[in-house]
């Protein structure tokens, strides 16, 4: 989906803009062409005029150039920065809708397996009514934990669906996107079995967009400071001409013009010490932001760990041992039921129980995806628990 996200195609041509306009930047200023007359006679006779024409520009600029390109430089580092927070937030997005919908779906599928079990038990049941050996409470009470059984199912259908629609607002315009989710889901389907290992803090927070950001912004600030320091420089530009002085008669004669001029910085310096300070200041500011945000980073980091790890503790409570052996006593115990071995209430609390066990299992898994995202997403505005509350308003029933 990286290729496919039009967010990311809007960041990659916005950093495509900054290093064109690097590179448009720090050429020298182009020359001047300047002319005077004076001395018209009448006012409007030029041929007794004396005129000047000269063509000057400024030399020795090169440190002004060199700071300007390096101040238009750091542009294309935020620029890159916006672009790794859009495709670490794209990465966590389409982690967690991913295994929003495998898990949701498996979910499904389970809970649509409880019900083709309801049904057997309901038949043999309904078998067992119509001979007089079995009360009509335990049909009703049959009948409404199938209704219970197919609404939780209809919900994670529903949050099934609603995965696939935030999939599909991850792509650009394509014509085989079902398919391409459809191939995901189903390559992710078979990973909802264990959790990989936490992700190093340290490696994450380095590679933090908004921390990447934030040193950007004091390399900026750096950068800033020094155009500015180089725009206090003296300035210096020369001049070549041609000059006509003009004579009563109309003659005149023609010369060589040579001409320079240089700034003079001391004379604004006042000016000059404020607008420095106010450079140093902004560099003060962007490390005191650059350091708030490791530490805001650094404590999402924490709290998504946490997370995270509480999803792994939970999930190690549950034996596979026994959820596979439960699950082939499954056949055993509607076989019994059916004979009047085990009672309705029995049949539907075994039942219940293991359902509820394999589908908590799933939401673990679900609650540990949103964590890991969390974790990768962290800094860039992309972890956002408001949107995984929504995708998985079902959990913990």
């Amino acid at each position: 989906m990286q290729r496919t996200n039009p967010e990311l195609s809007a960041r990659r041509a916005a950093v495509e803009a900054a290093r064109a306009r690097v590179a448009a930047t720090g050429f020298a200023e182009p020359a001047a062409l300047s002319a005077e007359v004076e001395e018209v006679p009448g006012g409007i006779d030029l041929t007794g005029a004396s005129m000047r024409v000269e063509v000057g520009r400024e030399f020795l600029a090169g440190g002004r150039r060199d700071a300007a390109r390096a101040l238009a430089a750091t542009d294309v580092r935020a620029a890159e920065a916006s672009l790794i927070a859009a495709g670490a937030a794209l990465d966590a997005a389409v982690l967690r809708s991913l295994t929003a919908a495998a898990g949701w779906s498996a979910i499904a599928r389970r809970l649509a397996a409880e019900d083709s079990l309801l049904v057997g038990a309901e038949e043999a049941l309904t078998a067992r009514f119509s001979v007089g050996e079995a009360r009509y409470v335990d049909v009703l009470r049959l009948r409404t934990e199938r209704l219970r059984v197919q609404g939780e199912r209809a919900e994670s259908l529903a949050e099934e669906r609603a995965a696939r629609v935030a999939l599909w607002g991850m792509l650009d315009r394509v014509d085989d996107g079902d398919a391409l989710i459809d191939a995901a889901i189903a390559e992710t389907g078979p990973r909802l079995v264990a959790l990989p290992p936490v992700p190093d803090p340290d490696s994450l927070l380095a590679r933090s967009a908004a921390v990447l950001a934030a040193q950007v912004a004091v390399e900026r600030a750096r950068a800033a400071r020094g155009f500015t320091a180089a725009e206090q420089r003296p300035r210096f530009a020369g001049a070549v001409g041609l000059q006509r002085f003009g004579a009563g008669d109309g003659g005149g004669t023609v010369g060589l013009t040579l001409g320079g001029s240089m700034t003079l910085p001391s004379t604004a310096r006042r000016a000059n010490q404020a607008a420095l300070a106010s450079a140093d200041a902004e560099i003060a500011a962007a490390t005191a932001e650059r350091d708030a945000t490791v530490a805001m980073v650094r404590a999402e980091l924490a709290a998504a760990r946490e997370r995270y790890e509480s999803a792994r503790i939970r999930l190690s409570a549950y034996d596979a041992a026994l959820l596979r052996g439960a699950r082939e006593e499954r056949e055993a115990a509607l076989a019994s039921f059916r004979t009047g071995e085990l009672s309705l209430i029995e049949l539907l609390d075994f039942e219940r129980a293991l359902a509820r066990a394999e589908t908590e299992r799933l939401h673990c898994l679900l609650d540990a995806a949103d964590a890991l995202a969390d974790l990768y997403a962290a800094g860039t505005g992309g972890s956002g628990h408001e949107d995984a509350s929504r995708a998985g308003g079902n959990r913990g029933r």
